[in-house]
């Protein structure tokens, strides 16, 4: 075996080690979940913002950023840039909804069967965070990867940022 070939198979063998493919999909299976948020919300008659929850959510991931070794402050910073892009993509739906785009039926719930589902990912992705460091160079495979429909290019590009800067 080349020198190259022992250091490619010693890195892929590294206990810890994940693709940050696998990272950029759980972000944006997470993001993918927004519209049907949007469409509870919608019929619910509940805005997009909720603030109350965002505190919960960014409490929730300081804490597990520290268990996984990682920046609570630059992991919150992350989790607001999911946040923000999330209430973007909601804002986005709801406006297509209102120029006449038809809406989704048969919503699933956001208490009972989405936000349990949000929940898992967002765990899932500081998991994958604290294995797979991103870097710049990794920008290509994020934004080929995360591909969720309204998500704007300052949406992703801010998330790109905050994958970056959580290692820093």
């Amino acid at each position: 075996m080349t020198v190259l070939a022992v250091s490619l198979l010693a890195a892929t063998a590294a206990p810890g080690w994940a693709a940050p493919e696998k990272l950029f999909g759980a972000i944006n299976e997470r993001l993918s979940f927004m519209q049907s948020v949007a469409a509870w919300k919608a019929d619910n008659d509940k805005p997009v913002e909720d603030l109350p929850r965002e505190k919960v959510v960014l409490e929730a991931a300081r804490a597990k950023a520290v268990e996984n070794g990682l920046s609570a402050d630059n992991v919150t910073l992350f989790f607001q840039a999911q946040i923000d892009a999330a209430k973007d993509i909601q804002t986005c739906w709801i406006d297509r909804w209102n120029d006449g785009e038809a809406r989704p039926q048969n919503v699933p719930d956001l208490i009972k069967d989405v936000r349990p589902e949000l929940l898992r990912l967002g765990n899932d992705i500081l998991t994958l965070l604290a294995q797979s460091p991103v870097e710049a160079s990794d920008k290509e495979a994020f934004t080929n990867a995360v591909t969720v429909e309204c998500l704007s290019d300052d949406a992703r590009n801010a998330l790109f940022e905050g994958l970056v800067d959580v290692h820093e």
